[in-house]
């Protein structure tokens, strides 16, 4: 009798267990993963896509608390509000880890930049698919190009230019030292010149056009990458390990095979945003 007692104990042990499992008590509760992001991602609805994709598939949740330029964003990150963060790779994603808010910065998607130029087009560059044979001819032609305080389209033209081994003749650059109000194709429409923009900005006209046009878009050296960081955290939780299962997901195989589908026929036959080489380990 006592060996049937015993058997009779371990079963209904087992029964309860097993019956706790399914009722979800020993799950690991979801969480709600605290995001900033930059202003071009929740513009388009790239990341309301990838938030569907991640919460089907996770069951966990993203609220966006921040979102707009890297300015704004930056500051809430720092002060503890924000468990990932998304930007374009700068000096100020990279100093957010150096100074130990964030951990493990990796790229996981890019857009791209455009050269426009006025309709007359006096370098002759429209249709080009090399973005430094097309500097090239309008250093040649002595045409404008105009800067701007873009530290990401500097970074960009610095490479072209470099890559070419092109000297820009002074006196027929346009520098402007800031572009917080976003005129630089006004005055680029005023001084006939060329000169770097967004792909996406330009074509759903968040930036004013005036009369300029495509000239050059396409060539992958226009491309710009964005980086995802996780928030340091000194006792890790269970947040912070799903805040970790969001990066990883960002820069799975899935995720970079659907950024290739991703706006396609919005603004023309090309991606919204782009995705990234990953090799598998």
């Amino acid at each position: 009798m006592r060996t049937i007692s015993v058997i009779y104990g371990t079963l209904v042990l087992s029964v309860i267990a097993w019956a706790c499992c399914t009722n979800g008590f020993a799950a690991e509760p979801k969480q709600t993963i605290r995001c900033a992001v930059i202003g071009g991602m929740t513009d388009t609805g790239l990341w309301a896509g990838v938030a569907k994709r991640f919460e089907d598939q996770t069951g966990h949740r993203l609220e966006v608390v921040a979102d707009g330029n890297k300015r704004e964003i930056a500051p809430v990150f720092k002060e503890g509000q924000i468990d990932v963060l998304t930007m374009h790779s700068s000096d100020t994603i990279v100093n957010l880890v150096a100074d130990g808010y964030g951990e493990n910065p990796q790229p996981w998607t890019r857009n791209d930049l455009l050269i426009v130029g006025p309709p007359s087009d006096p370098a002759g560059i429209r249709g080009e698919k090399d973005a430094v044979a097309a500097l090239k001819k309008i250093v040649a032609t002595k045409s404008t190009l105009l800067t701007h305080g873009s530290v990401g389209t500097n970074e960009v033209l610095s490479n072209l230019l470099a890559v070419g081994e092109i000297e820009l003749d002074p006196t027929r650059v346009i520098a402007l030292p800031t572009d917080k109000h976003r005129r630089m194709l006004e005055r680029a429409s005023q001084e006939k010149a060329y000169t770097l923009v967004g792909r996406i900005p330009f074509l759903n006209s968040k930036i004013a056009r005036h009369d300029m046009e495509i000239m050059v878009q396409g060539d992958t050296r226009l491309r710009r990458p964005y980086l995802v960081i996780v928030a340091t955290r000194k006792e890790p939780d269970a947040r912070y390990e799903a805040a970790r299962q969001l990066a990883a997901f960002l820069r799975s195989h899935e995720t970079q095979v659907w950024l290739k589908e991703f706006g396609k026929g919005v603004y023309d036959d090309q991606p919204l945003f782009f995705p990234v080489t990953i090799k598998k380990e």
